[in-house]
């Protein structure tokens, strides 16, 4: 190799050298994912350089993306006890699943009161900068958990972080929730007078009626020391409520999810109610949003929560306020609804007293409402024996009735009018009265309004058979059909429910043989006489697609009035009976302020009358 050569050669390595070294000392490409890495590439977002040197050589800041924004790898964290199953995400850090270990769904599996997807819990914090930090969003990082307890933190930077603490307590359906904040004054306003919050959740259907399950759907929102007020639709409605509240509830038939915040409260509060479409799978889906006040104290902050997720079971709620004053009292037996005013009060004192104490023995809920049915009309045989007794009186005086009808014939007003008068001068010196018969049957309408209001509501009943029925808290259809019958089957539905049909025939036969052994009262009341197969058709219309314990209570109910009424006629001595009203009528009667009226209105109508018909021969 000759002199120039190698000279030619070492320069040539040198530039390849140098060039090899600044190549080193320049930034690196970053490097491709590949498809075992941990985040999808959809998901990857590019990270930023926290620094760099300029030209000048200063050294140029760049803000890092918030560790709560950055994707994590979902993690779920399950809380449960023997009575309830909870799903947490670490993103959001809120319920998303809730399964009710004690009841069954339709097809036999526990009862979801919601499912991933369905409901979201969110806290929109108004930073320092006017930003928001929407908590629904974020990611949490699971500090700690177990089986009743999980600790979940939002990392806001290297020194602040929110923490949602989670507690299940044992055999119980409320969750506590704290949430805890350190070193937020860098980041929020220290004296934050009011925090929004935001609660939204979709109502599975739980039940067979889509109907009746939405009927009894809503939400329900409790002022402290004042009543539980309700907002339910079948459609879309929403109310503003600027008083404070208690706790809110999206209510189903026979379960609830609740949020209470009993230290403060909730302010400026909206509502919103929309039904779901038949056949969704839903059928309400609940929104709530309000406020309530929040101030960092020492750079710390602490908000209490509880969640109730469970059924709606009287005992159960009312239980929570036991050994509480009135005032302090959470009044979640609300959730059931019983009725209002003495409808409610019947239902409280004697109703769930009575069956909570015969399901002490017995676990037969056909036997439990028949037993309960007899003790209902043994507590009501003294108003019950007295309109047997008027119906009686009608019975032996109406020979007497039929003369004074074929003495006065005919359809004019004033055979009309002379009829009338004489039977109510028979009825007054006998000591009958048809209207004696009414007001005991009158006195007994709450109670049978009490019960039309508890069985449809009682989880009691909710799975529980009998007979034929496979539940007695929904209907037992014995014919069903696919088609539907233009509006008909809007209040029928399509399907004919057993106790039902077996309640609706039974009133028409007593309604028709106690009819026929009364006398008539005249051509005027002919259409009363037509009320009560009117109402016995309305009856079933209303109760087909309902309860069939409700039809089954009906049912038995008439029976055990068609024996009374037998039992009756079969001790009373009818002949006996007449002979103290014939009695009567030989005692002067002083006349009552309303029939010295009657009579005085029917005098003026007879003595009109005449005068007309005096004109008409001029």
């Amino acid at each position: 190799m000759d002199k120039n050569t190698l000279i030619g050669a070492l320069l040539i390595g040198a530039v390849l050298i140098g060039f090899t070294l600044f190549q080193q000392s320049g930034p690196q490409p970053q490097a491709v994912p590949t498809a075992d890495t941990t985040q999808t590439i959809a998901q990857a977002k590019p990270t930023p350089p926290t620094a760099e040197t300029g030209e000048d050589g200063c050294i140029i800041d760049y803000p890092e993306q918030p560790a709560y924004l950055q994707p994590k790898p979902e993690q779920t964290v399950v809380l449960k006890n023997k009575k309830l199953a909870l799903k947490l995400s670490n993103h959001g850090a809120t319920p998303f699943e809730a399964v009710l270990a004690d009841y069954m769904d339709q097809t036999k599996k526990p009862v979801h009161l919601f499912r991933k997807g369905d409901a979201r819990f969110n806290l929109p914090l108004r930073t320092l900068e006017n930003t928001i930090i929407n908590t629904a969003d974020a990611y949490f990082e699971v500090t700690s958990h177990s089986d009743t307890t999980a600790v979940l933190r939002m990392t806001i930077d290297s020194l602040s972080y929110l923490d949602f603490i989670y507690h299940l307590g044992a055999d119980d359906y409320r969750l506590s929730l704290t949430i805890e904040g350190n070193k937020l004054s860098r980041i929020l306003p220290i004296n934050t007078t009011l925090q929004d919050i935001e609660w939204t959740q979709r109502i599975p259907q739980q039940e067979q009626s889509w109907k009746f399950e939405g009927q009894y759907s809503g939400i329900y929102y409790h002022f402290p020391k004042g009543d539980v007020e309700r907002l339910e639709t079948g459609s879309e409605a929403d109310e503003d409520i600027k008083e404070t509240l208690q706790w809110v509830a999206f209510k189903d038939k026979y379960f609830s999810s609740v949020l209470i915040n009993r230290a403060t409260g909730f302010k400026d509060n909206k509502i919103e109610l929309k039904a779901e479409k038949e056949g969704s799978g839903y059928v309400r889906q609940c929104a709530f949003r309000g406020t309530f006040p929040m101030s960092i104290k020492e750079d710390k902050l602490s908000i209490p929560f509880t969640f109730f997720f469970g059924p709606n079971d009287y005992d159960l709620l009312k239980g929570y306020d036991e050994g509480l004053s009135d005032d302090d009292a959470l009044h979640l037996d609300h959730l059931v609804y019983l009725g209002m005013s003495v409808f409610r009060w019947i239902n409280k004192y004697l109703i769930i007293p009575i069956v909570t104490f015969l399901s002490g023995f017995i676990s037969n809920w056909g036997i439990i409402i028949l037993l309960m049915t007899l003790i209902i009309k043994m507590l009501l045989w003294p108003f019950t024996y007295k309109s047997y007794l008027s119906q009686a009186k009608m019975r032996v005086l109406k020979p007497q009735i039929e003369e004074i009808n074929a003495k006065y014939p005919g359809k004019e007003q004033e055979a009309m009018m002379k009829r009338q008068t004489e039977t109510m001068n028979l009825y007054r010196s006998a000591g009958a009265s048809p209207m004696s018969g009414c007001l005991p049957m009158l006195l007994q309408m709450p109670f049978l309004i009490a019960l039309y209001m508890y069985f449809p509501t009682s989880i009691l009943l909710r799975g529980q058979g009998f007979l034929w029925a496979d539940d007695l808290s929904t209907y037992d259809a014995i014919i069903s059909w696919d088609f539907n019958i233009p509006l008909i089957s809007s209040f029928l539905g399509n399907h004919l429910s057993l106790f039902c049909v077996l309640m609706t025939v039974t009133n028409v036969l007593y309604t028709r043989y106690t009819m026929g052994q009364t006398p008539s009262a005249g051509e005027g009341m002919a259409g009363m006489k037509m009320m009560p197969y009117i109402m016995s058709i309305m009856f079933f219309f209303m109760f087909n697609q309902n309860a069939s314990g409700l039809s089954y209570y009906y049912f038995v109910s008439t029976l055990i009035t068609i024996l009374q009424y037998f039992a009756f006629r079969w001790t009373l001595n009818e002949g006996k009976l007449l002979a103290e009203l014939e009695e009567n009528k030989k005692k002067p009667r002083k006349k009552s302020k309303w029939m010295q009226r009657l009579e005085e209105a029917q005098r003026l109508q007879q003595e009109q009358q005449r005068k007309a018909q005096k004109k008409g021969k001029r």
